[in-house]
């Protein structure tokens, strides 16, 4: 065998690899989209829910009227979009001030703040309800916001001195020669060279706290309960069973946001990750 032949058959090899991982990646929506359409007291394998042989939209019917979807989907919008705004508000001035400091200081602060990431959320949640009930936030969307924002800070911040460090030096030594005071260097040289990581940063935090489901469990009451609470409504007690064909209309209305998000965004998020913000 020449080596265009071995070339040859390991392009072929790397192709069957991304064929067979992207059809085990998309089996999992495609099922669910598929019980979605299928009446619920005839759920069958996944085999059998591909054929639609029992085709309804009643499962969406019953998952908008009965499950109070815009009621949860207000609490969903208004969660995700306040970690953004926030998270970027807050993290972005303290990577930018962390940047600043020595190397040794930096990578101290950088890794302290991250450690918090590393704690599961299921450790938190008690901690932070406690702390709740005593400032008075116990089941309110304020203190799921906060829960959300205790997460998404340190990777926010972790992110953006990645970013940060990318920033030419000689153009911020060049803008300061020029007259250019700390709060200009900052806002006009530094913050627009990072931009597209913090498009980056901003989408992932928004579909993180979409998607946020423990804390949710934990800390909200029932006028707080996002999307991803919701759905559980139709999980049933042992006698009534779950309804298996509106949970996943219910799931489907769930995730279409974040699929039609993500991909109007998925050039942001290329660009942002390319520029180097994962480096740790």
């Amino acid at each position: 065998m020449n080596d265009r032949s071995k070339a040859n058959v390991k392009l072929a090899g790397q192709y069957f690899g991304l064929t067979v991982w992207l059809i085990i990646s998309l089996l999992p929506p495609v099922i669910l989209l598929a019980a979605a359409f299928n009446e619920t007291a005839m759920f069958r394998s996944p085999l059998a829910l591909l054929t639609l042989r029992d085709f309804t939209l009643e499962n969406f019917n019953v998952a908008f009227n009965t499950g109070d979807f815009w009621f949860y989907f207000r609490n969903s919008v208004i969660i995700a979009v306040a970690s953004v705004i926030i998270s970027v508000a807050v993290c972005v001035p303290m990577a930018y001030g962390l940047n600043k400091l020595r190397p040794r200081i930096r990578g101290a602060l950088s890794f302290a703040v991250l450690a918090m990431r590393f704690l599961p959320h299921v450790v938190l949640a008690l901690p932070l309800f406690l702390i709740f009930v005593d400032l008075g936030l116990s089941g309110s969307r304020t203190g799921l916001l906060f829960a959300h924002l205790a997460i998404h800070i340190p990777f926010a911040v972790w992110m953006m001195v990645g970013f940060f460090e990318n920033v030419p030096k000689e153009m911020e030594e060049a803008a300061i020669v020029d007259g250019c005071g700390p709060w200009k260097l900052f806002w006009s040289i530094s913050l627009p060279v990072v931009r597209p990581g913090l498009n980056a940063l901003a989408i992932l935090i928004f579909i993180m706290s979409w998607n946020e489901y423990l804390f949710a469990l934990f800390l909200a009451g029932s006028d707080a309960q996002p999307l991803t609470v919701g759905i559980t409504r139709f999980m049933g007690g042992v006698e009534a069973g779950a309804q298996y064909g509106v949970i996943a209309a219910y799931a489907s209305l769930i995730v279409l946001p974040v699929i039609i998000f993500a991909l109007l965004a998925n050039r942001y998020i290329v660009t942002g990750m390319t520029a180097g913000a994962v480096k740790g």
